[in-house]
């Protein structure tokens, strides 16, 4: 079996799988705190049990809010979505354009405007938010208006669309983030101090059996959400 290479294609194909199980383990992790971004903590279940894993930001709050504190002591800032009146809307067109207006609201350390321009949807595969996302995309693209017979142009600019598998339970949240403000100080971050390795073989030789293990070291976090806003599509 070994000299025909077929044992050399299983051992192959085996510890692909355990570098992938890792891959989607560090993916479900971060989509884990957008699952969670209305929380403070939420619980985790893996290998070692359930623990708790605390979520909140440099002000003490979970990641979408809608009373953030400011550094000086000012007004607070929300960046959970709202057109004035509802929040948490829907996700149509007319939330797309209370998630601009929120996000231009979003006010820095000082006070001042960060002008905030969301440029990238988060949704979950397959569900409402994201089939709706690709229609209204379409019609801004050809510059219609979504959902209607006028032929006023569109009042939002075209959106790239992420649709995560891995938001599994609350599939009708819906963010969007403003991509040029991706950097180590706004945001979601992902820090990671060893890529995914594989350690081994290592060999029983008792057995002959061959061992191999994949590990992967990151930690994952918040600080400042400004460039971000969300909706729980609850229109409440």
């Amino acid at each position: 079996m070994w000299m025909f290479g077929i044992k050399k294609r299983d051992m192959e194909n085996i510890t692909e799988e355990a570098r992938k199980a890792v891959e989607d383990k560090r993916e479900q992790l971060c989509a884990d705190r957008l699952d969670n971004a209305w929380s403070s903590s939420y619980s985790v279940n893996d290998i070692s049990g359930n623990w708790t894993a605390t979520i909140t930001g440099g002000d003490g709050l979970s990641f979408i809010n809608s009373a953030h504190t400011r550094e000086d002591g000012g007004t607070a800032w929300s960046n959970e979505l709202s057109d004035g009146s509802t929040s948490n809307m829907d996700f149509e067109y007319d939330s797309l354009k209370a998630a601009v207006r929120t996000a231009s609201r979003i006010l820095g350390p000082t006070g001042k405007p960060l002008n905030v321009s969301p440029d990238t949807l988060i949704v979950s595969r397959g569900y409402g938010p994201h089939l709706r996302a690709l229609e209204i995309l379409g019609a801004v693209k050809r510059d219609y208006i979504p959902g209607s017979a006028d032929r006023d142009a569109p009042g939002i600019a075209a959106y790239k669309v992420i649709a995560l598998p891995w938001v599994t339970t609350n599939t009708g949240y819906w963010w969007m983030f403003d991509s040029r403000m991706r950097g180590p100080r706004y945001g979601l971050q992902y820090k990671e101090s060893q890529p995914i390795e594989l350690e081994g073989p290592n060999k029983v030789f008792r057995t002959g059996e061959i061992q191999y293990k994949a590990t992967c070291f990151f930690d994952l976090g918040h600080n400042d959400s400004r460039n971000w806003v969300g909706s729980q599509n609850d229109n409440t």
